[in-house]
């Protein structure tokens, strides 16, 4: 059994989903017998925005890569993981019809949930998702790429009002609106870190400017293009060679390591607790999970703040999210 991951309200997280096989499922658009009814930048734009609002969700940077998804996300109400879940149901159906495949888009394993803490983690990782087509050695800058990739000036707030995709959602469902507004900015919890969002754009640009620097002298123009990328096929997939196995990062704080120890020993403690309610709901004997139903035990049992599944899911209490007080 895996660990059970902390949802603290008020958390910033890089997010990264992985298409099936590495395949290039959410390709900005295959040429393949005409113009397709809704573009992955609607389908997944709609879908966020459908969802964001439920879950009190901000969007704050956003690549998406033929193969994957980068998100940096701000989570107002310890809601994430529900968010993601019914969003990339939605958007991985959308996808599906789009290009009439078969198999499932993303993979079963979990989203990366990468915490961020401090200013100089948020504005690293938005620069790191911007500059990803770049780094890559797809296009020369993030501005080529013909895919959606949110900007630096998207950090001041831009709305823009999506219709509905014909692909999958029913148009009389009246769960699924017309229109919805995405909106992606930077918070004014983010904005509070940096002391404006014009320092925050600063450091953030800088950033970028590094890393698409770095990918040019390592790609030395040998970039793929805005035509090569247009005619990938879904079906394709990576052919470059990826590690599998790795460890993945679950917090992030730009190397200052007094902030890690701490969240480290906050994550630790939050285990061993989730770790004694969840042995207390069972009664203190090893009798497991019901098969498609709730755990035995004790309803009673109260978890700690920030658990998820035993709360969201079984419907167990938890303690309530106490923040400290600024230093």
């Amino acid at each position: 059994m895996s660990e059970p991951q902390q949802y603290l309200p008020g958390t910033f997280y890089e997010v990264t989903r992985r298409c099936v096989d590495r395949a290039h499922k959410l390709t900005p658009n295959y040429a393949r017998g005409g113009v397709y009814r809704s573009s992955v930048e609607q389908l997944y734009q709609y879908a966020t925005a459908r969802y964001a609002e439920t879950y009190d969700i901000d969007v704050i940077a956003v690549c998406i890569m033929a193969n994957h998804i980068h998100e940096i996300l701000f989570d107002r109400s310890g809601k994430i993981a529900m968010f993601l879940q019914e969003r990339n149901a939605m958007l991985a159906n959308t996808v599906k019809v789009r290009y009439g495949l078969p198999g499932g888009v993303f993979e079963r394993r979990c989203e990366k949930y990468n915490r961020l803490e401090g200013a100089p983690a948020i504005s690293q990782k938005i620069a790191y998702a911007i500059a990803n087509p770049v780094a890559a050695g797809l296009v020369a800058s993030p501005e080529e790429w013909p895919g959606y990739v949110s900007s630096v000036a998207d950090l001041r707030g831009k709305s823009r009002v999506v219709r509905r995709p014909l692909e999958y959602l029913a148009q009389d469902d009246a769960t699924n609106p017309p229109e919805v507004t995405f909106t992606i900015m930077a918070p004014q919890e983010a904005i509070d870190l940096f002391g404006s969002v014009a320092e925050m754009a600063k450091q953030t640009a800088s950033h970028l400017e590094r890393n698409v620097k770095t990918a040019r002298r390592r790609y030395a123009g040998r970039f793929a293009g805005r035509l090569r990328i247009l005619a990938t096929s879904p079906q394709d997939r990576a052919q470059s060679f990826e590690r599998f196995g790795e460890r993945t990062p679950r917090i992030t704080t730009a190397g200052d390591l007094a902030t890690a120890k701490r969240l480290i020993a906050e994550m630790r403690a939050f285990r061993k607790a989730h770790r004694i309610a969840r042995e207390a709901a069972k009664g203190g004997k090893c009798q497991g999970l019901r098969s498609g139903g709730s755990p035995r035990g004790n309803k009673r049992v109260t978890f700690p703040a920030g658990t998820g599944k035993m709360h969201f899911t079984y419907g167990y209490p938890r303690e309530v999210y106490v923040p400290l007080p600024a230093a």
